[in-house]
């Protein structure tokens, strides 16, 4: 009796710890078919509107990201067109028988943006001078110009052109070996051409000089007045190259 007593102990304990052990797998198989995460064999990705698309048709979006390329190269030309700059610099040009040359100080403002160019207004103020064999010119001038700049190349943004036009109102003196002097108003206007070269975040270069200029002039001496104009077309002669020097508040690398 005690025997089989024993042996039904010892089947009983057999049983339970099977279906213990049964249990318990099935148990960590439906855990982890629940905490299982498959990656879709069919995924897309859009670079254009940075837009994840998988095979269950849902679309998700990267809120951080620009929504597309067109968007991103826009800010990053807010950035690279700064709203404001100074420039400072002085010219040269020459005629058949003068020596021009000129000192110059800007103040250029952003007026619009957009994809790969950007529109300014500058005003300046000058000091001109002509030297000749027999008459020296003496003028100070007031300026505004109305210019695009745009990039060149998207490899090499470094260079931008810029072209537009612009007015110069200037008064001063013509001074005459033997002594005599008179008065003189030149108002000016023409189209401009140049390049903007950066060199660094805060400073660049600027090269201008006039493509077409219209020159008035107004001769005030002893009570008489005299006016003359003239057209010019020459670049470096009769018209100045201009070179500057120029400094952007706040960097480039902020908007």
């Amino acid at each position: 009796m005690k025997i089989k007593h024993l042996l039904s102990i010892v089947l009983l304990l057999f049983i339970s710890s099977t279906t213990t052990q049964l249990n318990a797998q099935n148990y960590f198989e439906n855990d982890l078919q629940i905490n299982e995460f498959s990656i879709p064999s069919e995924t897309t990705i859009d670079l254009r509107t940075y837009e994840i698309t998988l095979d269950d048709g849902i679309q998700y979006d990267t809120s951080l990201t620009p929504k597309s390329i067109t968007q991103y190269e826009a800010q990053e030309n807010a950035v690279a067109f700064v709203l404001n700059m100074i420039a400072f610099g002085v010219g040269f040009g020459f005629t058949d028988a003068d020596t021009l040359w000129c000192m110059h100080a800007e103040y250029y403002l952003r007026l619009a943006l957009f994809q790969n160019a950007a529109f300014y207004g500058a005003f300046g103020l000058g000091y001109s001078s002509i030297n000749g064999d027999f008459l020296n010119t003496n003028l100070l001038d007031l300026s505004l110009k109305l210019l695009m700049v745009s990039i060149l190349a998207k490899q090499y943004q470094q260079v931008r052109l810029q072209y537009g036009v612009f007015a110069k109102y200037a008064f001063g003196k013509n001074k005459f070996n033997d002594g005599f002097k008179n008065d003189l108003t030149v108002l000016t206007a023409g189209v401009i051409l140049g390049l903007h070269i950066l060199l660094t975040t805060q400073w660049s270069l600027m090269v201008q000089t006039n493509l077409l200029t219209y020159e008035e002039q107004t001769i005030k001496s002893e009570g008489n007045e005299t006016k003359s104009d003239s057209t010019i077309g020459l670049i470096n002669k009769n018209n100045i190259l201009a070179l500057s020097l120029v400094y952007t508040f706040g960097g480039r690398n902020r908007k």
